[in-house]
């Protein structure tokens, strides 16, 4: 099947037939719709790699009445092909659009969205056409003839990118013989297209072209590449708004520019950034590479700033420190006394401060759980709705409130390690009556509490915050006063491992994870990781583990983590400060969820420790200065 690499692609016909049952006066109002789909069958034929993952053609269908409600849908209109739909005489909205589109860019990947109103009116015969259009923003890059002669002992390709260092659909390089359209999504910001030339002795590249401007969905632009006389980097525009079409036509000549240089997009921290650069040539004067630097400054500044910059291999890589949260800089490279490639920009991530990390603000919940305590404003303070959770509500609430109620975490205004604050007190003990219940390990988290089980006894917990910034450390203060006694013992290795250890052990770990998580579920919101204390095994393919989350190297969703050390677990009976490295495994990947975790009792999630052991903690902050540890 062919699939049109035009913007007008697909139309979904809705035929409707009202009801000619006239002996059946409850019909007398209900319609019927009927779907059908149109191809244009002109275009690229679509490879048989990109159809075994995602078909565009393969369109879901959403029928919304007038209060907005979805009364039909299905994934594949196929489904109802040829099939009559009742419904009742009204206006609908009838949706079309493509399944399974993950926003990624690349070769004959398009999205096709399309929305129309049709009535079914009772007695009439009528029809609506659902036009669908691409929602992605599509890239053709064209060769001509003479430029495929002239280069044809060359390897000649064209790099399509984004030329903002915060967005990062994956680039796409068309080949001089490539006569496929790339696809980038539309929120994909400025694009840049770079030409390399190369051969044996010399790789050249055309400088970046950075007037692609701020693309939107359905946009097409054809870049043409022709052979001419005149120097590199001249260049006209056609445009055509009745197809939202932008033709470039670039002009190539077959000698270098006089200095070129491939620059990678900055991947820039909050304070630091990393620049690299490759590729640099020139048939004019001679490049040498212990004289290149990397330069930078404030976006708009008098004076640039030279950087360290080490050579290996062909590569200049260099990472200015120091730098402001939420600013934007330029940078080039420096050549000799009277050239610098041009600038580029990078914008800093902001310094994200960890929300209530002083742990002054509480409050009681309402309803159902105003005797329950949340490290949270009062407006915020309840199930589903607080940046930091515990077990609370578990041992404040429902079945476990009839024999008193616990709040094994709550605040602490005495024992504090900043005067005229608060502090957190994580209290472990044990919650039931007459021998029925289960240990509760004091601890708060970033996350949601979801749900208690009676049967078996246990709990469903959310952990997991928005977040997008990259911090190097959490530093806090603590006191821990640990219990000798473990007991409670319902892991025996568990218990076994504390017994060895002289007592039981606190813990307080951070970590940075980038995967897609659990979508919001009725009162609780989206988050990175679940535990189910229900599930007879972890099922981390969904995200959602038994017991405890894995944070190992086999969790590849996870960026960054750190924790206190086995020493720092046992306490000391006093106020101490901690510094954890948070250790990276991908210094490019950015966070989408934060999860900070402290217990009273590092295996409570085990239902494992001492009801004695008694934790304060106090003024958590991330850290944003220094340079990332990695893991070894």
């Amino acid at each position: 099947m062919k699939i049109c690499s035009e913007i007008l692609v697909l139309f979904v016909l809705v035929f409707l037939f009202s009801c000619q049952v006239n002996d059946e006066i409850s019909l007398r109002d209900v319609g019927y719709i009927r779907l059908s789909v149109i191809e244009n069958t002109e275009g690229n034929t679509r490879s048989s790699e990109t159809r075994a993952t995602y078909d565009p053609t393969i369109l879901g269908v959403e029928i919304i009445d007038s209060n907005n409600k979805v009364v039909k849908e299905t994934d594949d209109w196929t489904e109802w092909e040829g099939e009559a739909i009742s419904l009742p005489a009204g206006r609908y909205i009838v949706a079309a659009q493509s399944q399974n589109y993950d926003g990624a860019s690349g070769f004959d990947l398009p999205c096709y969205y399309g929305a129309d109103t049709v009535d079914v009116v009772a007695g009439k015969d009528s029809e609506a056409a659902v036009v669908c259009k691409v929602t992605n923003v599509k890239v053709t890059v064209n060769f001509d003839e003479e430029l495929k002669q002239a280069f044809a002992d060359r390897n000649v390709s064209v790099r399509v990118r984004s030329a903002n260092s915060e967005v990062t659909p994956k680039p796409i390089t068309f080949k001089v013989n490539e006569t496929r359209s790339g696809y980038f999504p539309a929120d994909c910001g400025d694009l840049m297209a770079t030409l390399t030339v190369s051969n044996a002795d010399t790789t050249y590249t055309l400088d970046e072209v950075d007037d692609l401007k701020a693309p939107k969905s359905n946009d097409h632009f054809i870049l043409n590449y022709k052979l001419s006389e005149e120097s590199n980097g001249e260049f006209t525009v056609t445009v055509d708004p009745t197809t939202n079409s932008y033709s470039y036509t670039f002009y190539v000549c077959m000698e270098p520019v006089d200095v070129s240089a491939y620059v990678e997009p900055a991947n820039a921290w909050a304070t630091f950034a990393d620049l690299e650069a490759s590729n640099i040539t020139s048939n004019v004067i001679e490049i040498d590479p212990e004289a290149i630097k990397f330069l930078y400054r404030v976006k708009d500044a008098a004076d640039w700033t030279e950087v360290k910059t080490t050579y290996d291999n062909g590569t200049y890589t260099a990472r200015p420190t120091g730098l402001t949260p939420g600013t934007t800089y330029e940078y080039c490279l420096y050549i000799n006394e009277t050239t610098n490639t041009p600038a580029q920009t990078f914008t800093t991530e902001e310094a994200t401060a960890l929300y209530n990390g002083g742990f002054d603000n509480w409050s009681y919940g309402t309803g159902d759980y105003d005797k329950t305590w949340f490290a949270e404003e009062a407006s915020k303070a309840g199930l589903g709705t607080s940046f930091w959770d515990s077990g609370n509500i578990g041992t404040s609430t429902y079945l476990t409130s009839l024999v008193g109620v616990h709040n094994p975490t709550s605040p602490e205004e005495i024992d504090v390690h900043t005067s005229n604050g608060k502090a957190a007190k994580l209290a472990s003990q044990f919650v039931g009556f007459m021998g029925a219940g289960k240990f509760a390990a004091g601890n708060i988290y970033t996350g949601n509490y979801c749900e208690t089980f009676a049967s078996p006894m246990g709990a469903r917990i959310r952990f997991g915050q928005e977040f997008t910034s990259r911090p190097t450390q959490l530093k806090g203060w603590y006191k821990y006063s640990r219990g000798t006694n473990i007991d409670e013992d319902n892991d025996a290795t568990l218990a076994n491992t504390l017994k060895d250890a002289g007592g039981d052990l606190c813990s307080v770990y951070i970590a940075l994870v980038d995967n897609e998580g659990l979508a919001a579920d009725g009162s609780y919101p989206a988050a990175a990781f679940e535990i189910d204390n229900r599930l007879s095994a972890d099922q981390p393919e969904s995200f959602k583990y038994k017991n405890t989350i894995d944070f190992s190297e086999n969790n590849p969703h996870i960026i960054a983590y750190g924790e206190l050390s086995e020493d720092e677990a046992k306490g000391t009976g006093q106020w101490q400060e901690f510094t954890i490295d948070l250790e990276y495994r991908d210094l490019t990947r950015k966070p989408k969820y934060i999860i900070v975790v402290a217990s009273a009792s590092k295996y409570g999630d085990f239902f494992t420790g001492s009801t004695s052991s008694v934790m304060y903690i106090d003024d958590f902050e991330l850290v944003y200065d220094g340079e990332p540890k990695t893991e070894e």
